[in-house]
């Protein structure tokens, strides 16, 4: 027998077993990577969903927040706090959103849905007013992302708003 031959037959089998274990393992981290994927999205829409249920569950606080979105200066009190809170849990979310998507951890098709609302939210005054009375509590990738989407913000309509001109 050929000890060249066994020998590069050892080499040729070892070849493919390096390689059909890189491709499981390619396969192990993409299904791990969609995953976590998959649990961000459902982590930021139980956030969201707890979010607007407190809005839906209490009438005081709808009336608030309504308040608050068209005219944040006029807001004094346990109304200001109250308002300031609300807001601020929505801004966290957001924040959170944006990093999970420029780190790849949230869909792109899940992200257009947040940044539409984002978009919605923030070409109301009083949004407007709270981020400039807070903007300085975010990191300034998220607060030039804020800064960016008010200054392109279009008259809000999220409440059927009528336009300015209606």
């Amino acid at each position: 027998m050929n000890w060249e031959a066994i020998s590069a037959i050892g080499q040729i089998v070892g070849a493919i077993a390096v390689v059909v274990s890189l491709i499981y393992l390619a396969r192990e981290v993409r299904s791990s990577a969609h995953a976590a994927q998959l649990a961000s999205r459902h982590s930021m829409e139980d956030i969201f969903i707890r979010w607007s249920q407190q809005l839906a569950d209490n009438q005081n606080l709808r009336e608030l927040y309504y308040r608050g979105l068209h005219d944040f200066e006029s807001l004094e009190g346990a109304d200001l706090v109250g308002f300031g809170t609300l807001i601020q849990g929505l801004f966290r979310l957001w924040e959170e959103a944006y990093y999970r998507h420029l780190e790849g951890h949230l869909d792109a098709r899940v992200w257009y849905g947040w940044e539409a609302a984002m978009n919605d939210l923030n070409g109301y005054p009083g949004v407007q007013g709270w981020w400039r009375s807070r903007s300085h509590w975010f990191h300034e990738d998220f607060a030039k992302h804020i800064n960016q989407l008010q200054q392109t913000a279009t008259p809000p309509r999220l409440y059927r708003e009528p336009m300015k001109d209606e």
